[in-house]
């Protein structure tokens, strides 16, 4: 049998923010036996200068380089590494990750592996370029979920960096069709792999559908201006709705709003427990063009629920007609939501369970073994 490469995952994220890509496939590798090193973010954006960003500065601080205490029952071979480097953003904060941050950095990736690792990359920052450089990988692998294009307050020359990571990377994977579509002339090879579901976990919030008029529903996830529309939200609860949101929340009015029930940051494990009473999941994102390049992690999540689904149209939903209801604002959202005990049947949720069943974690993490082992 060969030997398992060392696996190493930049991230765009912190470990402790939302469950998704990056804490998903770390955990995957290291349970499938690769030695696993997951990168904290290096920073897409400036920070914003207030009272939560200097709380999070501090603690990263206290927890520069490799640690094992974010969580105990992470697997044996799965290292979260918190690096200490400087926005990509102005030059001269640049200059001082080139010339100090990245190097240690990188000295201290090259003790965490033993050998050449695959890398595979979220953020297409001049950060990345700068650690590629000069930790030279087996493999090198963009993995693209996000417009970064259109993201706010990125550096002045996103796009180029992305399209020098194009380039260079062996492997390009998107997790949308509208990303597909837009590097696809760059890199006729990209594929296409969309984010999947804890199917286990999250069928245990499934119930009967009720006849019984709609009254509560959920969004569970990140609530930020760059994609969720507050103000839909708020009319969902004007019209008498209680609308329960758990996660990152922006606007910390809308926690206080009458009928909006915010439950906080629930823990991955917990979120089917919350979910068993609700009535009806909703995601109710802006259409915009940093958001036409998403496809919401959330969506087999939800559908693994089996309860109704009802989402605005993002262009990666649009081919989830059958299985999601579509509405385009929120006279929409309230009109659909009203109508669901008459078109709701045993036979849609049955639908909705089977197909997210067909798209878990461990088919998506069975596409991605699939295409390192052919250029192992």
């Amino acid at each position: 049998m060969l030997k398992k490469p060392p696996v190493i995952l930049l991230s765009n994220i912190r470990w402790d923010f939302l469950w998704q890509w990056t804490q998903i496939l770390a955990t995957m590798f290291a349970k499938a036996g690769y030695p696993t090193v997951c990168v904290e973010t290096t920073g897409i954006t400036n920070p914003r200068f207030n009272l939560t960003t200097i709380r999070s500065m501090a603690g990263r601080l206290r927890h520069i380089g490799p640690t094992d205490e974010v969580e105990p029952d992470l697997p044996a071979n799965l290292v979260i590494y918190s690096p200490l480097v400087a926005p990509p953003t102005y030059k001269i904060l640049r200059r001082l990750n080139s010339g100090f941050f990245v190097p240690k950095v990188v000295r201290d990736l090259r003790q965490l592996v033993e050998s050449e690792p695959v890398f595979i990359a979220f953020p297409p920052t001049q950060t990345t370029l700068d650690i590629l450089s000069n930790l030279p990988p087996k493999i090198i692998w963009y993995h693209c979920v996000l417009n970064y294009e259109e993201y706010p307050r990125t550096p002045a020359d996103i796009k180029d960096t992305e399209q020098r990571l194009l380039k260079w990377a062996d492997i390009v994977t998107v997790d949308s069709s509208f990303l597909m579509d837009k590097h696809h002339r760059t890199r006729p090879d990209i594929l296409q792999i969309e984010s999947g579901v804890d199917f286990a976990l999250f069928h245990q919030a499934y119930s009967p559908a009720s006849k019984n008029s709609v009254h509560t529903v959920c969004f569970f996830g990140s609530m930020d201006d760059r994609r969720f529309d507050f103000e839909l939200v708020r009319q969902l609860a004007r019209a008498n709705f209680t609308v329960r949101l758990m996660g990152t929340l922006a606007d910390p009015t809308l926690a206080r709003f009458p009928g909006v029930d915010y439950r906080g940051q629930v823990p991955h494990a917990e979120l089917p427990a919350q979910l068993q009473d609700v009535d009806a999941l909703i995601i109710p994102y802006k259409i915009t063009s940093f958001s036409k390049g998403t496809f919401p992690a959330k969506t087999y999540e939800c559908l693994a629920t089996g309860k109704p689904v009802v989402a605005t149209p993002l262009p990666d939903l649009l081919r989830f007609g059958e299985h999601v209801y579509l509405a385009n604002d929120a006279e929409d959202f309230i009109r659909v939501l009203r109508e669901l005990p008459n078109w709701e049947t045993p036979e849609k949720a049955n639908a909705r369970i089977a197909l997210a069943r067909r798209n878990s974690w461990e088919a998506r993490f069975s596409e991605f073994e699939r295409l390192l082992w052919r250029l192992t």
